[in-house]
């Protein structure tokens, strides 16, 4: 995998609100605190990634109930409860805000890799409640990624097989608990750049472990690290990598 570079994002790092948007979340301040409101953990997780392979990070701590940051312009759950039914000056000036700027650096840094002739491997960093519509969710990691793109298939199937001899009891699967290709940031780097030059990947982790005992998810954090890192053609790439 020669000339590689790593990008790491995290949409939904936290559940922050602007001063000037506040009042519109007094309603929904359990909302906030809930899965809808942000991923937990995820930004602890896209830390480690970052760290471990010197990539730079893109991350954001607003809430995605302002805006989800991971969802295309016109999405019918771009915006939430708290703000669909705002007036469109308001909802522009909070893509102006926040989702124009974000997108463009994560796009940004993805052109400029592939212009200086890198392949780029884009890690976004993302968690799930346990129950959803009062079902469990038994996947433990899900790595979700295109299937018609070569390049993400091997290297899920690859980190799946490594990560299974570092945790062989977690439940480690493919396109679950969303598919890869659904709307995503992912999917809208696809249509700019070819297979060659991107490798869009989605982290997707049980919120289970991040509420769960503190040493356990730090051990899972090492050993997602770890396991892409002991995939040989990612090894190869990045020797310098600290797991």
């Amino acid at each position: 995998m020669p000339n590689t570079k790593v990008l790491v994002t995290c949409e939904h790092g936290g559940n922050r609100i602007p001063s000037r948007h506040r009042p519109l979340f007094e309603p929904h301040q359990a909302m906030l605190w809930s899965h809808r409101g942000f991923d937990p953990g995820a930004l602890q997780m896209a830390k480690a990634l970052s760290k471990a392979f010197q990539a730079p990070l893109v991350s954001s701590t607003t809430s995605r109930l302002l805006v989800d940051l991971n969802r295309s312009l016109g999405h019918p759950r771009q915006f939430s409860d708290a703000t669909r039914d705002l007036p469109w000056e308001l909802r522009r000036n909070i893509l102006h805000d926040h989702y124009h700027p974000y997108r463009r650096r994560v796009e940004g840094i993805v052109e400029k890799f592939v212009s200086d002739g890198h392949r780029v491997i884009h890690l976004s960093s993302h968690s799930f409640t346990p129950v959803f519509d009062g079902g469990a969710r038994r996947t433990d990691v899900g790595l979700l990624y295109d299937p018609r793109r070569a390049g993400e298939v091997e290297l899920c199937a690859r980190w799946k097989e490594s990560l299974m001899v570092l945790a062989p009891l977690l439940r480690i699967r493919r396109n679950d608990p969303y598919r890869g290709d659904a709307d995503g940031l992912t999917t809208s780097l696809r249509s700019r750049f070819s297979s060659d030059a991107y490798v869009g990947i989605e982290l997707e982790i049980n919120q289970k472990h991040v509420f769960g005992r503190p040493r356990a998810w730090a051990d899972l954090r090492q050993f997602l690290v770890a396991s892409l890192c002991s995939i040989p053609a990612f090894r190869a790439a990045f020797s310098g990598v600290r797991s």
